[in-house]
């Protein structure tokens, strides 16, 4: 396979039939004055390059490592299970699986955006590997990008550069690009490029789909399990630059480092202390007058966007936690108070009707953050004359450690991939789902529509009739939405935001 100028030295994938190609380079190593600078498109350097093997994740704390750890924990597994994780500020790489056997055709590509607050999470997480999904007839991609104060930045001296803030996207970008030029040598289809990405991973991907800069590079967009989007405002480049600001201030006082002094800073201290400085901040895209154009209304009032179609969805328990069984209604007055929007009385009144507090505490942040945002977005891109799907991942494994999780943030990823982790009760239900979920992603690639003939019936989303979604479960089958009280106020609540008009 050629790439880059050179010959990739791929492998077989565990899935027969499927060819994996790991650690490819899309862009030069963003470190030294690459740092805080668009993405350099790789130059390859002829000759061959082994892609048998992935290469670092982008600079990061363990706290996804440690996750993967405890979850295994949990399930009775040893956390050994999960090694240590290289990283390194040299890591633009992408993998991907492609079938060996084509028959002449070009197959729909799905690219993947992980997940992780873009402050962690890396491209070859155990439940991304692509193979599987790969053999339903795509290829599939997965990509890095910077994460953290190395990807989500800006500094007063950046003013007047091409690319101000938002690194993180300018590399979800470089590899799309990269995707364009080579894509066709794995036997896919340029003209059909799907998006795909979970929790800050789609969020990125809804600024992408909406922005300029995109168009050419994608068609069509997954969302699963994504952030509040921007409904009750996006931050500015000036707050942006004043975190620049900040985090020089922590290396000195008195004398804080300028631009090419933070570049010169070694990656691991740099870490180090932007992780302290930032340890409740969520890094997320900002607008910068190129990529982020501006508020969300007035991105999706131009209806020039590079999305063609879209399924959005939200897992039913994306933060609950039975820690919080003991919480009392004081502790639920605390969280409807600092939630974004859902911060009302009406909110507090609607929450009193539920059993116990840590129902009623995912009630109010799976709506707040994921459901209510997503299916207001669902509704604004249908009336752009976009194709829109929308769906609830709602199943609970088996057993009391998997109850004890309900269908938590991350949950429908092992079945998106095929990915089941052997400490992970999965029975004939769990692969059932996995099924349907990977026909309908790859149909939804390759067609434009997730629907087939061994895929449930899935009514597209219309904001002017009662709303309908596909819910995965036990019994796979649509559903009007959930929590009608809470995002009716959402929606009344963040169409009189200021920040939106």
């Amino acid at each position: 396979m050629s790439a880059n100028g050179e010959t990739l030295l791929g492998a077989p994938s565990p899935t027969p039939g499927v060819d994996a190609y790991l650690g490819i380079p899309f862009a030069e190593p963003p470190t030294g004055k690459l740092r805080w600078r668009a993405p350099v498109a790789f130059v390859g350097r002829d000759g061959e390059r082994s892609a048998t093997d992935f290469a670092p994740a982008c600079m990061q704390s363990p706290r996804i490592l440690d996750w993967y750890r405890g979850m295994a924990e949990r399930f009775g597994a040893s956390r050994a299970v999960f090694p240590d994780l290289a990283v390194s500020e040299d890591c633009l790489y992408l993998n991907v699986w492609a079938p060996r056997e084509r028959r002449g055709e070009r197959l729909p590509v799905l690219v993947f955006f992980h997940g992780g607050s873009n402050r962690s999470g890396w491209s070859f997480e155990p439940n991304y590997h692509g193979h599987r999904l790969a053999a339903q007839g795509a290829v599939v991609v997965t990509i890095a990008y910077r994460l953290g104060a190395f990807g989500f930045f800006s500094h007063p001296e950046l003013a007047g550069e091409p690319a101000q803030a938002n690194f993180g996207l300018w590399d979800q970008l470089a590899a799309l690009r990269w995707v364009q030029r080579h894509i066709a040598a794995f036997g896919g289809d340029r003209g059909r490029v799907t998006l795909f990405g979970e929790s800050a991973g789609g969020g990125d991907i809804a600024a992408l789909m909406l922005s300029p800069t995109a168009h050419g590079l994608m068609h069509r967009a997954i969302i699963q399990s994504g952030g509040d989007f921007g409904w009750a405002g996006i931050r500015t480049l000036e707050a942006e630059q004043q975190r620049g600001v900040e985090l020089a201030r922590a290396f000195d006082t008195d004398q804080p480092p300028d631009l090419a002094a933070l570049r010169d800073i070694d990656a691991g201290r740099l870490l180090e202390v932007a992780e302290r400085v930032f340890s409740e901040h969520y890094h997320a895209p900002v607008v910068d007058g190129v990529i982020v154009t501006g508020p969300l209304r007035q991105q999706l009032a131009t209806a020039d966007w590079p999305l063609q179609q879209l399924i959005i969805g939200t897992n039913a328990d994306e933060t609950y936690s039975d820690e919080q069984r003991g919480a009392d209604e004081a502790a639920i007055d605390a969280a409807v108070g600092s939630a974004a929007v859902l911060n009302t009385d009406a909110v507090r009144a609607e929450l009193r009707s539920t059993a116990d507090a840590a129902t009623a505490l995912n009630r109010l942040g799976t709506a707040d953050s994921m459901l209510c945002p997503a299916q207001q977005l669902a509704s604004a891109v249908a009336l752009g004359r976009r194709q829109v799907w929308t769906y609830l991942f709602s199943r609970v494994r088996e057993g009391a450690a998997a109850a004890r999780l309900r269908a938590y943030h991350g949950a429908e990823l092992p079945y998106v991939f095929g990915t089941h982790d052997d400490w992970l009760p999965t029975v004939a239900v769990d692969r059932r789902i996995t099924r349907e979920m990977m026909q309908a992603w790859v149909a939804f690639a390759a067609t434009g529509s997730p629907e087939g003939e061994h895929i449930p019936r899935w009514p597209r989303h219309r904001p002017d009739s009662e709303p309908q979604m596909l819910r995965f479960d036990a019994i796979t089958g649509p559903i009007a939405p959930p929590e009608a009280v809470l995002c009716a106020i959402y929606r009344e609540r963040t169409a009189a935001s200021p920040s939106q008009n």
